[in-house]
């Protein structure tokens, strides 16, 4: 069966990344909108997969960013009516949360390094982290967090510094708030705008972006191989559950 993916791109330095590879590598090739560009959300009874990026804004910011209304209606509708598969990434993770009754607030600390995810019980156990272990090393780059997830989620991983990593709702909801599609370039993008140049120096000191640059270019073979694995997990978890 050919998965029809939709996927929520919220600016231009979040694309899907790596996921693109993994998507093409299948024949998958999924339709991504633009709500920030004013692109409407199309019918979802179209669509098996729903993807949400990342992106610079908060989830709070509804004023600000009128969109967010809509695409929150879509989450909950995809959750809560269809229980169809879902990844939610960084900023996706964090709107997942929100639209199904979680909470999202700014972090005692951020994050914007390789980061060990280590796995709650759940975390180990479920189908979606198959093969890693107890841990796994991802990028995570975020200044808000998860605080509280949904009711009936559970959590699945977390940081030293961030308690809620990961979380599944409902069959196949998933939200990472580490990147699994981050490529070289797009950490190197981050870093180079001033509020991703102030979050590392803030962070990891003077240095703190030749430094991280330097760490995650080093780690890149790794976390490709786990974005991989991850990937394959997450489609399998969603064709189990498309095929009940």
């Amino acid at each position: 069966m050919k998965l029809r993916v939709l996927v929520i791109q919220h600016d231009d330095l979040s694309p899907l990344g790596a996921i693109a590879e993994h998507f093409s590598s299948d024949g998958i090739a999924p339709e991504i909108i633009e709500p920030h560009r004013g692109e409407k959300f199309p019918k979802l009874d179209h669509f098996d997969i729903l993807v949400l990026l990342g992106g610079q804004m908060e989830v709070w910011q509804e004023q600000d960013h009128r969109w967010l209304v809509p695409e929150k209606a879509v989450i909950r509708h995809w959750v809560n009516d269809l229980d169809k598969p879902l990844l939610g990434i960084c900023l996706g993770h964090q709107l997942l949360a929100d639209a199904l009754g979680g909470r999202v607030a700014k972090a005692n600390r951020g994050e914007a390094a390789v980061t060990n995810i280590q796995f709650t019980d759940a975390g180990v156990n479920h189908p979606l982290y198959a093969g890693f272990g107890k841990s796994k090393r991802a990028i995570s780059w975020h200044g808000s967090e998860v605080t509280t997830v949904p009711p009936h989620a559970v959590v699945l991983g977390h940081t030293s510094d961030c308690a809620t990593s990961c979380f599944v709702a409902g069959s196949a909801a998933v939200g990472v708030q580490y990147h699994v599609e981050a490529t070289g370039w797009q950490t190197d993008a981050w870093a180079a705008t001033p509020d991703g140049a102030q979050h590392l120096v803030q962070l990891h000191g003077e240095k703190g972006v030749p430094l991280v640059q330097k760490v995650m270019a080093d780690a890149k073979p790794e976390l490709l191989i786990n974005s991989r694995r991850f990937y394959e997990n997450f489609m399998q978890l969603a064709r189990n559950t498309l095929a009940r």
